[in-house]
């Protein structure tokens, strides 16, 4: 079902959505059942220190995007930052993988109630 013909992501840009992502994250930076914002995806994997984000509906391409980490109790060893890894929004299954990272930039999952956010603009 194609979801996004009636949004916009209302910039001087034709086609383009922004899809926000909001969790909070269980034991060991797991991925919740329930997210807190997450209209248009599917579903969200984490492996290793990398969380693989399917959306519902294929894009043409991914544009940009931006977000952060809200850590439940601050450690610079912890999760402070997130960016995108890898995109595939254009294939069968379109995917874009985030990836934390400490502040050293060491790639790290988050710790249990760490909050992240993001947000995903698309051209569809």
């Amino acid at each position: 079902m194609d979801r996004h013909v009636s949004q916009d992501g209302a910039d001087f840009q034709e086609r383009t959505v922004n899809v926000d992502l909001v969790f909070t994250a269980g034991t060991s930076g797991a991925v919740p059942s329930t997210l807190t914002y997450s209209e248009g995806i599917a579903s969200i994997s984490l492996s290793g220190n990398n969380y693989t984000v399917t959306f519902q509906d294929g894009y043409v391409a991914y544009l940009n995007g931006f977000g952060h980490v809200i850590q439940a109790s601050y450690s610079a060893s912890g999760a402070t930052r997130v960016a995108p890894s890898a995109t595939a929004v254009a294939s069968s299954t379109p995917t874009v993988t985030l990836t934390c990272y400490e502040a050293n930039g060491t790639a790290i999952p988050m710790a249990t109630g760490d909050e992240l956010h993001f947000t995903f603009k698309l051209k569809y």
